[in-house]
């Protein structure tokens, strides 16, 4: 009887303990995860640096070509904007902050476009690889949208 009274109350002081915090096996509470405004905001000014700006370059001289009926230059163009496009493809920004994959459709419109230039060699041939960009525009503008609701129109 005396020994079921203090296993009884070891079993109440360890109850005790345990409720008020002090439990042996307590782990460190994890800390918070990251917003998706910070996980966008870590993503654009880290890993995509300088490659977005070299992208819009490249369709602004993709545009001033097509413009100008300049072969060389659309080509050079097509091919840097396309180069631009593969390698922020392998950095998408954060699933949070693009649900719908608009940033993925829109690069892969510019690198279609960079394939298609690859194989061409006449004006006619390189302003069809320009033309898939005309739908790059529209895609950016629902992309701008989709991140104004995920990470804040104060990006």
């Amino acid at each position: 009887m005396k020994l079921a009274a203090i296993a009884a109350a070891a079993l109440a002081a360890g109850l005790g303990v345990t409720a008020c915090g002090w439990a042996a096996t307590s782990t460190p509470a994890a800390a918070p995860s990251p917003s998706c405004h910070q996980q966008y905001e870590a993503w654009k000014h880290g890993v995509v640096g300088g490659e977005f700006a070299a992208l819009r370059s490249g369709f602004s001289a993709v545009v001033a070509a097509v413009r100008n009926q300049d072969v060389p230059k659309l080509s050079a163009a097509l091919n840097q904007a396309g180069a631009a496009a593969s390698r922020l493809s392998a950095t998408p920004p954060p699933r949070c902050a693009d649900p719908k994959g608009y940033y993925g459709q829109m690069l892969g419109k510019v690198t279609a476009a960079a394939d298609d230039a690859q194989a061409a060699s006449r004006l006619s041939a390189l302003i069809t690889a320009a033309g898939r960009l005309k739908t790059v525009p529209g895609i950016e503008k629902r992309l701008k949208a989709e991140l104004d609701k995920t990470v804040g129109a104060s990006r």
